[in-house]
């Protein structure tokens, strides 16, 4: 019988081209999104919109904070709704896609075309945002683990997810500040950026959606209780999981808040920007080529554990190099980038895992409040971490648009590298001790869903 169930996990893909080719297109759709807030916010509301830091730093948290409590609520409630002909989270992929744009036109233009309340608009918009991602965001990231059971599907959408989110993050790095400077002001400059991003949003959302579709059913019609969701958060694959995740996450909202002051006033080399994400191309494509290989000889657990010290390695690295050598500076990004593109292609298959381990731990499906606590997870990472690198602007004595002293370039090296370098080393030793599901475990587990599936007919043809 296992042997019969292994080849069953091995069997023929249940995905289409045109299928996979739709999941890449709502995925990228999904990227200007957190891409330009996380890059650019903080820049464009103090250098263009002339908003306070130490303000910006605490309206970050407190969008958090709500944050905290919303995510897991909206996740509870997306599992318990109804399935529609079009399934359970595409129909509200949809919905959340419009209302989200909309908000995120008024979080940028609100306050630059203000001429009072600038601030008041802001908080609005901010907090907004985050009820309003909440509707893009989980039904998205719930999609892998109702598209297929199998292994090489998941690993497939997984690095297609991974390669959009790498792909168009990078895209949006070498293209948008360039395309901003080309104008004749800042203001001018991001305006056109945000219209057309959102646009774009939009655009390739909606046509991605269309493309996809829900296969898998619940093993168990039964739906779970609110105390059989905090029983899912305490399970140990799954608190690891989080934990590692949002510890990384708040350093990479440290650097993607920060690093372009980084270049500006400490560099003073604004274009090698564009430089600097184009060197992710390349450990884009070597984590598209190496994560596949390395999953399959040593798991995703060794493979994450690898791309975490990796990383980690190279922001101390670049604690110590001069700001008289910035090409130290690329060439360790280039060094280190396959990292960066490692991590973030496991991370959704990672997810994936933590839903179906649920299913097999519990017996019901939780895809909705997973997936809402890694939208969480995202936006708290990078809202503390951007607000710790608002508060450190305002602690360094930052002046926008000029020279900055000695106090304030040692502070700038201090949130690009040493802090996010140090959360990185916590990171991976919580993730090295404490996830449970290395190679054997994860196997011995799906092998014994694919059986439970099998029996119970937990599949939806379509």
């Amino acid at each position: 019988m296992d042997i019969q169930v292994e080849q069953e996990i091995k069997q023929q893909s249940l995905l289409s081209f045109k299928e996979k080719l739709a999941f890449f297109t709502v995925n990228i759709g999904n990227i200007p999104i957190m891409t330009l807030l996380g890059a650019f916010l903080l820049l464009f509301y103090t250098d263009v919109v002339g908003l306070d830091p130490i303000q910006i730093g605490t309206l970050f948290l407190l969008s958090r904070v709500l944050d905290g409590l919303n995510d897991p609520i909206m996740g509870y409630i997306i599992d318990h709704l109804p399935r529609t002909k079009w399934g359970r989270f595409r129909p509200y992929l949809v919905l959340g896609t419009v209302i989200l744009c909309l908000n995120y036109l008024v979080l940028w233009l609100g306050p630059s075309m203000a001429t009072s309340g600038k601030m008041a608009i802001a908080v609005i918009s901010y907090i907004l945002f985050g009820f309003t991602f909440d509707l893009m965001d989980i039904p998205l990231n719930s999609m892998i683990p109702v598209m297929s059971d199998r292994d090489r599907d998941r690993s497939t959408l997984a690095n297609i997810k991974g390669v959009a989110y790498l792909a168009g993050g990078i895209l949006i790095t070498i293209g948008a500040l360039p395309l901003i400077e080309s104008f004749a002001s800042k203001r001018e400059g991001f305006h056109v950026v945000i219209i057309g991003a959102t646009l774009f949003v939009l655009l390739f959302s909606i046509l991605g959606t269309l493309g996809i579709k829900e296969r898998i059913a619940p093993v168990n019609a039964e739906k779970y209780s609110i105390i059989d969701a905090l029983k899912i958060l305490r399970a140990r694959p799954v608190s690891i999981l989080f934990l590692n995740t949002l510890i990384l996450q708040i350093g990479n909202g440290m650097t993607q808040g920060i690093v372009l002051f980084f270049f500006i006033y400490v560099l003073k080399r604004s274009d090698l920007y564009p430089v600097a994400g184009a060197s992710y191309i390349v450990g884009t494509i070597a984590a598209v080529i190496l994560t596949p290989i390395l999953v399959k000889r040593i798991g995703a657990k060794n493979t994450k554990s690898i791309a975490n010290i990796l990383n980690l390695v190279g922001m101390l690295m670049m604690f110590f190099i001069p700001a008289s050598l910035p090409l130290v500076f690329i060439t360790i990004l280039l060094v280190t980038s396959p990292g960066a593109g490692v991590q973030q292609i496991l991370f959704y298959g990672l997810q994936a895992d933590a839903t179906d381990y649920v299913e097999w731990k519990f017996g019901y499906r939780a895809e909705g409040v997973i997936a809402s606590v890694f939208s969480f997870i995202v936006k708290a990472g990078l809202g503390i971490g951007s607000a710790m690198g608002a508060y450190f602007l305002g602690i360094y004595h930052y002046v926008p648009n000029a020279e900055q002293t000695a106090e304030t370039i040692q502070g700038l090296y201090t949130v690009n590298f040493l802090i996010p370098g140090i959360l990185a080393a916590v990171a991976v030793v919580i993730w090295i001790i404490g996830y449970p599901l290395n190679k054997i475990a994860r196997e011995k587990m799906m092998i014994e869903m694919v059986a439970i599936r099998k029996a119970k007919d937990g599949y939806i043809n379509q």
